[in-house]
């Protein structure tokens, strides 16, 4: 897959918000790259920027929000160059996203049909207005879900797990699709909805080439259906490795203290590890690198005082923004 041309390109994104007249970094540095087809996860604790990013990238973000990005490329076109109508074709045309939360991602006003009709007008030209709802009952079978006598029927008339299937239908509902951004989709699920809700993204991406994004907490669906993991910390990327890398040789310490931190059984009566702290608040302002606080493999002062860069390790294709990796970097003992 080396080879390939990434269907995404995103370099040097970087979001402020506005917080009583004052700038707040939600992202203060985030570069990715997606090819067609591939599954990327995006991970880290709330607060990290990991929604922020997505919402950056598909053009959901107005003033007075600044979004600012060396590039965000795709499929060859800069998105920062389009005019509002071009982009509004490309959202929900070529790339889409579906959230955590399907129950208030419906407008409760309106039948699940006539929210599925609006999307179809905007973005399937190639549709009679008399055969829209034979596509909706066609794009709700792919997912599961027999429509018949339920177009007519109000989100609240759904159960979760439903609406999330729908959700999910109603995002790929075009023909151009090539990139889907999914925050959290299983979140709010229970385990065997859960199961079956990332059976429908693997077949999705099997029938369609779909590219993704999966931002999620649970490390283990990471392990399951994704290619390669982005890992976020206070705004930044702290490590970027292909799924299997990751798991065996985790070079960051916070990659490591995540996955540390996950249950294993049979425990022996151990107490299970916690990460001490927190991700430290948006507007402050850190001098060195942002996890030293936190870092079980704290070096002194060279944490302290120098933000490590994002540099590639010597195992090639990983790469991690830690001193501890960092090659030439003479390191002090704490």
């Amino acid at each position: 897959m080396s080879s390939t041309p990434d269907l995404l390109s995103v370099k040097g994104l970087r979001v402020n918000y506005q917080f009583r007249g004052a700038k707040v970094p939600a992202v203060k540095e985030f570069s990715l790259t997606v090819k067609p087809g591939e599954i990327v996860g995006l991970v880290g604790e709330s607060g990290s920027g990991k929604s922020t990013a997505l919402k950056a990238i598909l053009g959901m973000l107005r003033p007075p929000t600044e979004v600012v990005a060396d590039e965000i490329v795709l499929d060859g076109r800069d998105l920062r160059s389009l005019s509002p109508e071009e982009s509004r074709r490309i959202r929900g045309g070529e790339m889409a996203m579906i959230f955590q939360d399907p129950i208030n991602s419906f407008n409760p006003s309106f039948t699940i049909g006539s929210q599925f009709r609006r999307v179809l007008s905007l973005h399937r030209p190639d549709l009679k207005r008399s055969e829209y709802d034979d596509e909706i009952l066609r794009l709700l079978k792919g997912v599961g879900i027999d429509g018949r006598g339920k177009l007519n029927s109000y989100p609240f008339q759904f159960s979760q797990g439903q609406l999330q299937r729908i959700m999910i239908a109603l995002a790929c509902s075009s023909k151009n699709l090539k990139l889907l951004l999914a925050d959290e989709p299983t979140t709010s699920l229970d385990v065997t909805i859960e199961a079956q809700v990332l059976q429908l993204l693997r077949q999705l991406r099997a029938e369609r080439n779909l590219a993704m994004i999966l931002v999620t907490h649970n490390l283990s669906v990471v392990a399951e259906i994704c290619d390669k993991v982005v890992v976020m910390y206070a705004g930044r990327v702290v490590e970027v490795a292909n799924v299997y890398d990751l798991f065996e040789r985790p070079q960051h310490p916070y990659t490591q203290q995540l996955l540390k931190a996950i249950p294993m059984f049979p425990h022996e009566g151990e107490r299970l590890y916690a990460m001490r702290g927190a991700v430290p608040a948006l507007d402050e302002v850190i001098k060195g690198c942002t996890f030293a606080a936190r870092c079980d493999s704290y070096l002194g002062k060279v944490c302290d005082q120098q933000p490590p860069a994002l540099a590639e390790v010597a195992s090639g294709g990983q790469w991690a923004a830690c001193h501890r990796v960092a090659p030439g970097l003479e390191k002090e003992s704490a």
